[in-house]
């Protein structure tokens, strides 16, 4: 059977948190989905691992050379045959169902090329920091234009991480690859080139779980996240992508101020708790 849709894994240094990522997929995989995991010079046992777990459940893909965060996550993407793509990183995982509902939802809107779901904030414990959080005032059909501009002005990532959302493959090939100018805002940079194709669809399933650890990307909070999203916003209106009236400059500084302090509070909450619960 032809494989509807394919569950890429991009993974570097994915231990202790893969197990878990790959479970989450394997564990009610039906012979339509396709799963590839892609090593990238990985040094704490990933390979190995994988290696002596690789079965027919998955295909393994090693990389030649230890390559950038962006180019891993690209070529992962361009090894998927299906129609649509869930570009899962090694540390999140799916809960149970959200595969499939993600991708029945895309199928009845054909016009949505970026199907998202609220996701669950864990700790590295698994200890849920959050049972629910994203696509707030993102719910049901939006215009791609509308999208973007939400994505623009908001100071953060209103779709979520990958592991969120689903995406229409042609319409993510069209848009590789993931670029690496702006690194705190890579997934964020390709929602919004993968909108020109088309609409988002906002799901109230919680359909996924990311993951904030001492070693997740998102967890480094800094002055460099912040200029990220500001210069990539600032990029999007010279650019033309979306287009800006006088209230929206005159406040988007602050939102993107008010979300980075939420970021940040959230990522001390992990820490925190992830403190507590070690021995």
């Amino acid at each position: 059977m032809a494989p509807r849709v394919s569950v890429v894994i991009p993974v570097h240094n994915g231990m202790p948190f893969l197990p878990e990522a790959l479970e989450s997929v394997l564990r009610d995989k039906p012979d339509d989905v396709e799963v590839i995991v892609r090593e990238n010079g990985s040094t704490d046992g990933t390979l190995e691992w994988l290696r002596a777990r690789s079965s027919d459940d998955f295909t393994l893909v090693v990389s030649d050379r230890l390559v950038s965060a962006a180019e891993n996550w690209t070529a992962a993407c361009e090894a998927a045959t299906a129609p649509y793509v869930k570009l899962l990183c090694a540390d999140d995982y799916v809960t149970e169902g959200g595969l499939g509902r993600q991708l029945a939802a895309a199928i009845e809107n054909p016009d949505a090329v970026l199907v998202g779901s609220p996701r669950r904030v864990v700790d590295e414990s698994g200890r849920v920091i959050m049972a629910r959080r994203g696509l707030s005032r993102l719910g049901g059909p939006i215009s791609g234009k509308r999208a973007q501009k939400k994505a623009a002005f908001s100071g953060a990532n209103p779709f979520g991480e990958p592991s969120s959302v689903l995406f229409r493959a042609d319409a993510l090939k069209a848009s590789l690859p993931f670029g690496d100018d702006f690194p705190y805002v890579t997934d964020l940079q390709m929602y919004v080139r993968v909108l020109e194709h088309g609409s988002f669809l906002g799901l109230r399933s919680v359909d996924a779980a990311f993951r904030l650890h001492n070693a997740s990307w998102s967890q480094s909070i800094g002055s460099n996240q912040l200029r990220d999203f500001q210069g990539w916003a600032r990029s999007l209106e010279t650019s033309g992508v979306v287009v800006s009236n006088a209230f929206h400059r005159a406040t988007t500084g602050l939102r993107f101020r008010t979300s980075f302090l939420a970021r940040t509070v959230v990522s001390w909450l992990a820490r925190t708790r992830g403190r507590a619960t070690r021995p």
